[in-house]
């Protein structure tokens, strides 16, 4: 063994140990009522230093006549819900025990308005990662290639060099290689190719928009890298003939991370049918139905600087029906994850539907790479940004503007504008969000 494998292995045994707990843990706990009964535990441990410690809290609990602890995961149906502008109150967060660590974590800002919180980092995510991913056979120190882009965690300054040679450094102790996923342009992606093609890695890693335009860019390229095994995407679902899609062009199997900058990592789907399996010893999950829609509703379980209790993720989940009761107290598996409640456009001339529904309009040109739909709903603007190979003729983008009038009903109704854009509107976190208002 070389000195490279030796220094990455002392650097992640003491995360091994953990997962080796965890899943002995969860061998123990089959049964839903041994889960719940776990989780009833620890929700009582961080809603005691919650509303003990955390100035929000205490006035939630005054506020709403909250009680000390929670006897049944049921109870908290009638809770109160965090939100994202809640959390954009520091000081209402700042803690009474402990010191405020210097380390901060910034969402991506999917709304326009990133959200900053205090946090001494969090190892548990490492050990739910190593074990979502061991379900389809990759482990720690297997060669990986990422699409990725968290440079605005880095810092500024002489801090951000330094943390991005400590970034360098350990994706060489792991075998990884990083190109960056917020340029999705052509030839940005031929570059990316290249360097996969290159390293031959067994396990690619990327955004879910950036492996599609990967794949998309480089479709004369179809089959040629024969190393790898898995694709995981994350930071955002994929359509089923998306999935496909990326499967065929690198024939292997892809796998789904679900998490948030604040939450962590929450769940992976299992190789057996894609639906998802919840990090339960971790995460409260529960489905809290919204019209015709059921929507997650987050509690963590871990220790962190700011409790996460009962927070509103923005996501809508799509569950068994049959299980609908399960799910309100505690989703330990959902069918998947289908999007956030802002991807749901209503305009002033009463014309609503869901932002995903694009997707079957835009997949009509085979040529379009990706798209991003920009609303003005009070003056009933919808503009359809898309990116392709080469440039698009008008009735390329007449018939990407036909398919939504034949979709959605009353489209004639509105200001419909389908134009091509070099690159697509990107959050601080990189992610490409579906709906932007303008």
């Amino acid at each position: 063994m070389g000195i490279k494998q030796i220094v990455y292995g002392r650097l992640i045994s003491g995360r091994m140990h953990s997962v080796r707990t965890v899943m002995a843990m969860f061998d123990a706990c089959r049964s839903r009522q041994r889960c719940e009964s776990y989780q009833i535990n620890q929700f009582n441990i961080i809603w005691k230093v919650a509303q003990e410690n955390v100035p929000f809290y205490k006035e939630w609990r005054a506020r709403y006549a909250l009680p000390e602890k929670i006897n049944d995961l049921s109870e908290l149906s009638n809770w109160p819900v965090l939100t994202k502008a809640d959390l954009r109150n520091p000081e209402a967060f700042k803690r009474t025990d402990v010191p405020e660590p210097s380390g901060r974590i910034v969402t991506g800002g999917s709304t326009g308005e990133p959200v900053r919180l205090p946090s001494w980092g969090d190892p548990i995510a490492g050990v739910s990662q190593v074990i979502g991913r061991h379900a389809y056979g990759i482990e720690p120190g297997t060669t990986t290639f990422l699409l990725w882009g968290h440079e605005h965690l880095y810092g500024t300054g002489f801090k951000r060099k330094i943390n991005a040679y400590k970034r360098r450094f350990k994706d060489w102790l792991a075998g990884w290689r990083r190109v960056s996923a917020y340029d999705l342009g052509a030839d940005a992606m031929h570059h990316a190719y290249r360097v996969c093609e290159k390293q031959c890695p067994e396990f690619v890693i990327g955004f879910s928009p950036a492996v599609l335009a990967f794949v998309r860019h480089n479709a004369s390229h179809v089959g040629e890298i024969k190393s790898v095994r898995v694709v995981l995407c994350t930071a955002g679902p994929l359509t089923a003939e998306e999935k496909s899609e990326i499967e065929s062009f690198f024939g292997a199997k892809v796998a789904m991370e679900y998490g948030s900058v604040e939450c962590g990592v929450m769940a992976y789907t299992r190789p057996s049918d894609g639906e998802y399996d919840v990090f339960w010893n971790t995460h409260l999950l529960q489905a809290v139905k919204e019209g015709d829609e059921y929507k997650n509703i987050v509690t963590r379980l871990t220790d962190c600087y700011v409790p996460l209790i009962r927070y509103d993720i923005g996501d809508y989940l799509e569950i068994d029906e049959t299980e609908a009761e399960d799910v309100a107290r505690s989703a330990l598996h959902v069918k998947t994850i289908k999007g956030r409640p802002s991807e749901m456009i209503k305009f002033k001339c009463g014309v609503s539907f869901f932002g995903a529904l694009i997707g079957d309009c835009v997949k009509q040109v085979s040529r379009i790479i990706s798209s991003q739909i920009a609303v003005n709903e009070d003056a009933d603007i919808l503009e359809i940004r898309v990116t392709a190979n080469g440039i698009l003729t008008e009735d390329n983008l007449a018939i990407v503007k036909n398919r939504l009038c034949l979709t959605v009903a009353d489209a004639g109704k509105l200001d419909v504008r389908v134009v091509q854009v070099e690159k697509l509107f990107t959050t601080v976190g990189g992610k490409i969000p579906r709906v932007v208002r303008i």
